[in-house]
């Protein structure tokens, strides 16, 4: 695991010392740079987490056997055993243990295509100097980032935004189409940044740089998923657990290969007790696994329980980590300095990340499980909403708007808008429901928040929802299946995934993901919704979400953990905003502050605050806007 950064039309070095120090967290190990003077200058830096063959043969920016390729590379291909044989089948020779020379020698064989065979998390850039042209890609899921920007004639490309802040050559100006949808979604969606010059490349795709040309294509997307069973006899249930099993299996033994120890999170949910029971059942050997904890303030969220019953029958070396809201306070400026972009989630991963790194260098994550197997309540409420929804469609017009008038009576009679929104709601299409659930601030709301010299930009700017049109496939029709790709494509990419990225290298800690191996993503998108989400579960409206992944994991799991009903990975904030961050936010959000920044109307600001304080508003609008602010002192001013 690595820093990555290439320049290409500058060879520069001073500019690339002044990386090198920016990215020195995501690899304390090692650090190197590779110039090339001659017709097309080129600037290619690494620094280095060493995972995988600790020796100086595993040093980058590495060159190929020939010297004509070089390469400055973040991930881990795991399937790099495998391809190696292959290479050396076919004549090539090797002088490291590293996946680097591995990923060189393919992109050497096969080209561009190389990443067909490349079963990992990944974040290369490749410069081909015999053709004078750079190649860069990023893994399909989007587990590892890289971000780019062309500064006249000259490309720049690295991990971090931070990383192409470093070089001096991009003006720290705020992206307000960022600001826009990160309001929507409390995350910045890709390909945008919150800084106006710089852009993520999007996960599955490549990007190519010849001759003063730069193009991007898409090389690997989820699969469509158009044939869908309607009962239990038209597949084999058993096969169907067992080739899951199997699988997951598989993923978990490739992500605990490492020259250095391997640890986990372990939150007491599901996800991350499969990911740990699996691991004690393969390895055989003593894990060292991580929880966090609250004190007073968090005992509502607190799971420590529940990850205790999973440490204790594993007989792991459990390690709990118990969070104050002092402690939050302390650190808040480094989480925000870490972050690298502002965003609703990603402080329970920095915190987690601080501990585990003086215990391990890798740490393996049930990230993924509640997208990839109708975790989340969206999937049950879509469902739902999808089936009364289609009821609603053949009900007379007549009788529609007698239904109409009784909502909008109910509402005035006991105050609660929502009721004379119900027949709206029910004619609205399916993403604008979906849009609902993962919507921090709407359109209007937006637009009263804004101050007046925002307003005008607003108008230049679409929608939040037109950003996730393009994760809609006709194709695929039902509900589970359309919430699983849009959970996919933009909640899991667009925050979980970049926030544990940027927190976890923060610490030097790589995070491994094993149940969004690409292999498995495939399989489980064609594992019918009805063994996701059991909606007979107990006769129960809601239903059990994550039903296959349960069963098939019975064997090696408490029934507690199994039948527990889902949590997620909360933290106290309200209660931290209440108090111990009290001072930082008021101070942050004050009347001086809102109205300095110019972004967005002081009075509004403050109706926000009121309401939080009163307990009527979501303590998440506030983060959200706390981390804006503290944000852009940090990147911006």
């Amino acid at each position: 695991m690595c820093g990555v950064f290439g320049m290409v039309g500058n060879s520069n070095r001073d500019i690339a010392r002044r990386v090198c120090g920016a990215m020195h967290h995501r690899g304390p190990d090692d650090n190197g740079m590779w110039f090339d003077d001659k017709s097309i200058p080129v600037t290619l830096v690494n620094t280095r987490l060493a995972i995988l063959d600790l020796s100086d043969a595993g040093h980058m920016p590495m060159q190929n056997n020939n010297g004509d390729l070089v390469v400055t590379y973040n991930g881990e291909i795991y399937n790099f055993p495998e391809i190696r044989d292959m290479l050396e089948s076919l004549g090539y020779s090797f002088v490291s243990q590293s996946d680097t020379e591995v990923l060189l020698t393919a992109y050497e064989h096969w080209g561009e295509g190389c990443i067909d065979h490349f079963r990992g998390m990944f974040a290369f850039v490749i410069w081909d100097i015999k053709k004078q042209k750079l190649f860069a890609a990023r893994d399909r899921l989007g587990i590892k980032p890289l971000y780019w920007s062309m500064v006249g004639d000259c490309l720049l490309i690295g991990s971090e935004i931070k990383t192409l802040l470093s070089t001096g050559l991009i003006d720290s100006l705020l992206d307000q189409e960022a600001l826009h949808h990160y309001l929507t979604f409390y995350a910045v969606p890709p390909p945008l940044t919150m800084i106006q010059d710089i852009k993520a490349l999007l996960p599955g795709h490549a990007l190519t740089w010849e001759s003063g040309s730069l193009s991007i294509k898409q090389y690997w997307d989820l699969p469509v998923v158009t044939s869908i069973y309607k009962d239990t006899d038209s597949y084999d249930v058993l096969e169907m657990q067992r080739e899951l099993r199997n699988l997951l299996e598989e993923s978990i033994k490739l992500r605990m290969v490492a020259d250095v120890p391997v640890g986990a999170f372990l939150s007491g949910g599901l996800d991350s007790s499969a990911v740990v029971a699996l691991m004690a059942t393969l390895s055989g050997n003593q894990l060292k696994t991580f929880s966090i904890g609250y004190d007073i303030d968090g005992t509502k969220v607190d799971e420590r329980y529940f990850a205790d019953l999973v440490a204790k029958k594993y007989d792991t070396e459990h390690h709990e980590i118990v969070v104050t809201g002092q402690d939050v306070a302390s650190q808040l400026s480094n989480f925000v300095s870490a972050m690298d972009q502002p965003s609703g989630d990603g402080l329970n991963t920095f915190l987690v990340s601080q501990a585990t790194s003086q215990h391990v260098k890798v740490a393996l994550s049930g990230l993924g499980g509640d997208e990839l197997f109708a975790g989340y309540n969206q999937y049950r409420y879509l469902m739902y909403a999808d089936n009364i929804s289609a009821l609603w469609g053949y009900v007379p017009k007549q009788v529609k708007g007698i239904a109409r008038h009784l909502f909008n009576l109910s509402s005035s009679i006991f105050d609660r808008e929502a009721l004379a929104d119900i027949p709206n709601w029910l004619e609205s299409h399916f993403l604008e429901r979906y849009l609902r659930t993962r919507t921090l601030f709407n359109e209007d709301i937006k637009t009263q928040l804004y101050s007046s010299n925002q307003l005008w930009r607003e108008n230049e700017i679409a929608s939040s929802i037109d950003f996730l049109k393009p994760y809609i496939n006709d194709n695929e029709q039902d509900s589970i299946v359309k919430v699983t790709r849009l959970e996919l494509k933009s909640y899991l990419s667009h925050m979980l995934l970049r926030d544990t990225d940027v927190t976890s290298m923060s610490h030097s800690l790589e995070v491994r993901v094993p149940l969004i191996d690409h292999k498995l993503v495939e399989f489980a998108l064609n594992i019918p919704p009805s063994e996701k989400l059991d909606k007979s579960f107990s006769g129960n409206f809601s239903g059990r979400g994550k039903k296959i992944l349960s069963d098939v994991l019975s064997d090696l799991l408490p029934d507690e953990i199994l039948m527990r009903k889902k949590q997620g990975f909360f933290m106290p904030v309200n209660e931290w905003l209440r108090n111990d961050l009290n001072p930082i936010l008021s101070e942050a959000l004050s009347d001086d502050s809102v109205s300095r920044r110019g972004l967005f109307d002081p009075v509004q600001v403050r109706k926000l605050r009121n309401e939080f304080d009163l307990g009527q508003g979501s303590y998440m609008r506030i983060w959200a806007l706390l981390m804006l602010e503290l944000w852009q002192r940090e990147f911006v001013d």
